[in-house]
């Protein structure tokens, strides 16, 4: 059994992996700006700060880390909204390795039944990953559907056997650990240089 402290630490290096990459975007924008200013820019910055900003005080609101403890909500939300979101915050990053993103759905509406932020943890920690270990100028592929029990999510991008040790260490056991708390699961499969994370949740 780990220790509160060691939860605790545990956390907090989750926690700062995630917001790690919206900050680079909002870096990689600024620099930019010194040479093309524009308000189109300007409002993505603005867009990826407020991100962070909110996802910060989700945490502080939600979270005990003196206990180590989550409180868990049971709420309906459409996980599209969710992705995109994280799509958003990742996406002068994106722009800036020139991947190609693709979201695949054959639906306008998913919704699940968990706790909203702790899914856009899980979500945010899983893209970070797949833009910050992808090549430049690589695809990552979102798809989603849905059957009677959960909807079901397939994350698929390219990935060396180093970045695959990297994407699949504590950052993945705390998703497995939020994501049991919230009746679903994950798992991941690599063939070739593809790696491919799946996500259930309960709809």
């Amino acid at each position: 059994m780990k220790s509160v402290e060691e939860k605790n630490e545990e956390f907090v290096l989750n926690i700062l992996h995630d917001i790690k990459s919206p900050i680079l975007s909002i870096n990689i924008a600024l620099e930019n700006l010194q040479n093309t200013p524009t308000q189109e820019l300007l409002n993505d910055i603005y867009k990826v700060n407020r991100h962070n900003l909110d996802y910060i005080e989700n945490l502080m609101g939600n979270y005990s880390l003196k206990k180590g403890k989550y409180q868990m909500k049971q709420e309906y939300f459409n996980i599209l909204n969710i992705i995109n979101e994280e799509i958003l915050a990742l996406k002068l990053l994106i722009i800036e390795k020139n991947l190609k993103l693709n979201l695949i759905t054959n639906n306008d509406a998913i919704n699940v039944n968990a706790d909203k932020e702790a899914v856009r943890q899980v979500f945010l920690n899983l893209l970070t990953n797949a833009v910050k270990y992808s090549p430049n100028s690589e695809e990552i592929k979102i798809e989603v559907s849905k059957n009677k029990k959960y909807a079901s999510i397939c994350i698929t991008n390219t990935a060396t056997e180093r970045i695959t040790e990297k994407s699949t260490g504590l950052g993945l056991q705390i998703i497995k650990d939020t994501l049991l708390s919230l009746n679903g699961k994950i798992y991941h499969t690599k063939n070739k240089n593809k790696i491919c994370f799946y996500i259930d949740l309960p709809i």
